[in-house]
């Protein structure tokens, strides 16, 4: 037979022990939540340094030019921030960018710069035509259009694939990024039910492709 005075301190006991395991699941949903705030922010954060450095960059360059100027068959050295219209910057030679938007490479020499014989076909035609009469130290901002880049979307290379067929089709995520044997990247577009569906166009078609251009010697 339990007594009443045991059957009180049992109860209590699991009251306060219930009251703890709220407490100590409200401070875990709180936590985390902290954490993914901070994340959304912190990124917010590193996208504005990365502007405001393509922006800083922009503005203290292109202020003194020499006489000299790009010409066919010249072999230059220019620096260049590879971006799009969204700021999203793809690679770049100039280390102060390279640090802001996180493409930083320690091995790399930000001092070298990228060379290249103008018209020789080492670059895009798009980018031989932009620097061709440009001068030593001048800085110049070309567009490049999707069509005359990566090309537009092309919604027929959106693959469309039974989950059925399949061996593990729960491991793939919507916006993950396969390779083929060959290299190809292939983007995982949308997951339903039954079926993935996988984008088979290069991450940069229907993008407009802009360089901010900085002659710095001609050979």
């Amino acid at each position: 037979m339990v007594r009443s005075t045991d059957w009180n301190t049992d109860a209590k006991f699991n009251t306060k022990l219930v009251v703890l395991i709220a407490v100590f699941a409200l401070v875990i949903v709180i936590f985390v939540s902290l954490c993914f705030l901070f994340h959304k922010k912190g990124k917010m954060v590193v996208d504005q340094v990365c502007i405001d450095a393509v922006e800083q960059y922009l503005e203290n360059a292109d202020k003194k030019w020499a006489w000299q100027q790009v010409q066919k068959w010249d072999e230059i050295i220019v620096d260049y921030i590879w971006r799009l219209a969204d700021w999203t910057v793809f690679d770049t030679s100039v280390e102060s960018v390279a640090r802001a938007c996180g493409s930083y490479n320690s091995a790399r020499d930000y001092d070298a710069g990228l060379q290249f014989v103008v018209w020789a076909w080492q670059m895009i035609a798009w980018f031989d035509r932009g620097v061709e009469w440009m001068k030593i130290w001048q800085t110049k901002t070309i567009e490049i259009k999707a069509a005359d880049a990566y090309g537009e979307r092309d919604e027929s290379l959106i693959m469309e694939v039974n989950k059925s067929d399949l061996q593990n089709p729960g491991q793939y995520e919507e916006w993950q990024v396969l390779y083929t044997p060959y290299g190809q990247s292939v983007k995982i577009y949308k997951i339903t039910k039954d079926k993935i569906y996988m984008d088979m166009n290069h991450e940069l078609a229907g993008k407009n492709l802009i360089f901010d251009i900085t002659i710095k010697e001609i050979k």
